[in-house]
């Protein structure tokens, strides 16, 4: 009785044991099956279709069609009119690609009426911009308008969308914003005024440049803009003024070099005598004062060769050979002006082997400014290079 007893209260547990261990070898085996299954089906291709289907490739999506330039010119309008301040600014510049002749002159119309009471400096900016790029004359009155603007950046691209258009009717008020300005110090409005009233060949504006110059509380920076003036507008006024300043020996350096560089830019050929008798005293120097005038001998040999004299192009390219990297440098800035079969060839030269890396890249830089695809002959010399 006491056995059969244990084993009727010890039965449930050994059920529910012997379920559990079965339980559990049912989980391994239904595991263990269907990793091998998997495998199984990998390795088959019927496997492969049905555990792997790829993914059916994504329908292609429709090309929208191309906007029209009447289109986007809709778009821009609305965007001017209700967009986000850099939104709108954005737009002024998408009115650049607008072909149709038509469309974009409606976009200018409405681009002059949106400015003229508009008040944020950059959308004023960004349009003075765009529209000295399109060389839009009928927005020379607002530009000229604006050179009032209480914000310096505006009257700054104000002044150069008039330059740019060709605004030469806003010429007296500039000269009257130029002279209410304190030439003790130098700023970008200034010199905006200056390259401005220069491209309008101001040549009233001569005396009073004339002074400026003499007067020693005139700042270094504008007399330099005020010498870079005279080589814009062709007078013999400004004949006398540059050469007077080149061939003072008390005078600043890089100023001189300046006047002698606008000399030649007015093409005044009398004066190629001066310029020799100048190189002549440099040359007489011994090599320590003679390193500190090689600025100036640079820029009057560069002026000799704009004038045409035949032998200052190889003394200028001679100054690519010298041992000093900063005169390479600045040999380079001056030769790029000159292009011709010797200048190109010392720069792709200068460009591969120059031992110092800043007048490699500037040779390289000087060379694209001339117009010279330096990166296909970069190419060409690696497939002459594979060849060997």
């Amino acid at each position: 009785m006491k056995i059969k007893n244990i084993f009727l209260i010890m039965a449930p547990a050994l059920v529910l044991t012997m379920g559990s261990y079965a339980t559990a070898a049912e989980v391994v085996i239904k595991k263990t099956t269907t990793v091998v299954a998997e495998k199984i089906e990998k390795k088959s291709p019927a496997g492969k279709d049905a555990t792997e289907k790829k993914a059916a490739p994504a329908a292609k999506k429709q090309k929208e069609p191309q906007q029209t330039d009447g289109q986007k010119a809709d778009r821009i309008e609305q965007t001017l009119d209700f967009g986000i301040q850099e939104e709108r600014a954005k737009a002024v510049n998408k009115i650049l690609i607008i072909k149709d002749h038509a469309v974009k002159a409606r976009l200018v119309r409405k681009l002059l009426d949106v400015i003229k009471d508009e008040e944020n400096p950059e959308l004023l900016i960004k349009s003075f911009t765009v529209l000295g790029e399109l060389k839009e004359a009928s927005a020379v009155p607002l530009m000229t308008e604006k050179v009032d603007n209480p914000n310096e950046d505006v009257r700054i691209a104000a002044v150069y969308g008039l330059k740019n258009t060709g605004g030469v009717s806003a010429k007296p008020k500039l000269i009257e914003k130029l002279k209410a300005q304190s030439l003790e110090e130098n700023n970008n409005y200034i010199v905006a005024l200056l390259q401005t009233l220069g491209e309008f060949k101001a040549v009233e504006l001569i005396p009073y440049v004339s002074e400026a110059l003499a007067d020693s509380k005139t700042h270094a920076g504008v007399r330099e803009e005020l010498v870079l003036f005279l080589g814009r507008v062709p007078a013999p006024e400004s004949r006398e003024i540059l050469l007077k300043l080149y061939k003072d020996n008390e005078e600043d350096i890089t100023l001189r070099s300046y006047a002698v560089n606008s000399l030649s830019k007015l093409g005044m050929n009398d004066v190629a005598g001066d310029i020799k008798e100048v190189i002549a005293a440099i040359d007489s120097y011994g090599s320590k004062k003679r390193k500190k005038y090689y600025t100036l001998h640079l820029y009057s040999i560069a002026a000799l060769a704009r004038l045409g004299d035949q032998e200052a192009v190889p003394k200028l390219i001679n100054a690519l050979r010298s041992n000093s990297a900063a005169v390479r440098l600045k040999a380079i800035s001056i030769i790029k002006g000159f292009k011709e079969k010797r200048t190109i060839d010392i720069l792709k030269y200068k460009m591969k082997n120059d031992p110092n890396a800043r007048v490699r890249r500037e040779a390289k830089s000087a060379l694209k400014e001339m117009g010279v695809n330096v990166e296909e002959k970069k190419a060409e010399q690696k497939k002459k290079d594979a060849k060997k």
